[in-house]
């Protein structure tokens, strides 16, 4: 099973009102709809960036650029494309970046900026298992761990299209020193894992069922994506 993901690291001056403006022309009105519900500039281009690199990203996956996207919108939020059934997607951002993932199969991806955390969330949404790993560790790499063990359980939990409605510590993850598994859930063991270190300070995980194959990872920026996408005419 083919994953390809994609990956873009957002500047200084794309947070910028005036350039969310000219992005939103690449957006049909139901997309424009969705990023002015938005409250704050970072919340706005999260969501905007999010949407074009979601249809960048399945235009290069299906090598068709001229194909239209459909998004929508699930009941518990999860965004799929309701003209191609055999296509799937999922976005994550945080932070500078914004990452989408595209397969032939359900999958989740999440990125999160590695940053000082209270230890003590884990007592809450860890299992025990991995409290124990974590707290065997050293100190100083129980930060990155702690993000790591985050972001593949917000992935996972995103492809089977549940979000945080199941419990973060109803199934655990263990590290064999070269990769991590999902033990102690019969469904998650049915599902793979691939993480990765896009910057010194932020990590990405994907889930897909097994089998899967390494993901093909491209970096890019925005106007990159959106020299390739066309330009929507305002609705009145």
């Amino acid at each position: 099973m083919m994953i390809k993901a994609f990956v873009v690291q957002l500047g200084e001056e794309e947070f910028a009102a005036e350039f969310q403006d000219t992005l939103l022309r690449y957006l049909p009105e139901a997309g424009r709809m969705r990023v002015r519900d938005r409250q704050n500039l970072t919340s706005k281009l999260h969501t905007v960036a999010g949407e074009l690199l979601a249809r960048y990203s399945v235009k290069q996956y299906l090598g068709n650029a001229d194909q239209e996207i459909e998004l929508v919108f699930g009941e518990k939020g999860k965004p799929h494309i309701a003209n191609l059934s055999h296509v799937h997607f999922n976005i994550s951002h945080s932070g500078n970046y914004v990452v989408c993932a595209v397969s032939s199969k359900e999958l989740g991806i999440d990125v999160e900026r590695i940053r000082k955390v209270n230890l003590r969330i884990a007592e809450r949404f860890f299992s025990q298992p991995e409290i124990d790993d974590l707290m065997a560790l050293d100190e100083d790499k129980r930060m990155q761990y702690f993000i790591s063990l985050w972001t593949i359980k917000e992935s996972y939990l995103k492809a089977i299209g549940r979000g945080l409605t199941q419990h973060l510590n109803s199934f655990t993850i263990r590290n064999n020193g070269h990769s991590y598994q999902l033990t102690g859930n019969l469904e998650a063991e049915t599902f793979g894992i691939e993480t990765f270190q896009i910057s010194a300070d932020y990590a990405m995980a994907i889930c897909s069922p097994l089998p899967f194959s390494p993901a093909e990872i491209t970096t890019l920026s925005l106007k990159d994506i959106i020299r390739s996408l066309p330009v929507y005419p305002e609705s009145h």
